[in-house]
């Protein structure tokens, strides 16, 4: 990676932490934030390599700073691959493979945590829980991981047309 490339993830990760740890928008099953921006940004100027690497740092940090670091490995892989699959999908694609790359991006966050996330509930449960129940229960939080998807996904557009010039 060059340097200025490198610099610029640096910028991104520590842009994306601090805004996701400011900005939380509340959902009735947690809150929503801006980790997402970040990421799609990386992976759409940079490729896989800085889609991997602002996703997985900023989700294992974020995570680290705020508390919950039961959900740092979950996150470092889950953000990480969808960073890895945008930029893999966006490095001078059609429109259409763009767009596939983004859904799948999107996809693999919103599984990923339901997965991870029935998967710390039936652990956490003991013997009350059958995984069955904790996978009925860990869907309570795709919604919200949907709409923080759409939101990272939106604002990464509105801020990607003015910053083009800068980062290149």
């Amino acid at each position: 990676m060059k340097t200025k490339q490198l610099t610029i993830g640096a910028v991104l990760i520590a842009t994306n932490i601090v805004l996701s740890y400011v900005a939380k928008l509340p959902t009735p099953t947690g809150f929503v934030s801006l980790v997402e921006t970040g990421i799609f940004i990386g992976a759409w100027h940079f490729g896989p390599k800085m889609g991997l690497a602002v996703g997985g740092l900023t989700g294992f940090l974020l995570d680290l700073f705020a508390g919950y670091p039961q959900w740092m490995f979950f996150s470092l892989i889950i953000h990480g691959t969808e960073g890895w699959i945008i930029g893999h999908y966006n490095v001078e694609k059609t429109v259409g493979v763009r767009i596939l790359g983004n859904f799948l991006g999107g996809l693999t966050m919103v599984v990923g945590y339901w997965v991870a996330g029935s998967f710390l509930l039936w652990v956490t449960g003991g013997s009350k829980m059958s995984l069955q129940s904790a996978a009925l229960a860990g869907l309570t939080d795709v919604p919200a991981n949907i709409v923080q998807v759409l939101v990272g996904f939106i604002l990464a557009l509105i801020v990607s047309v003015p910053l083009r010039k800068w980062i290149r």
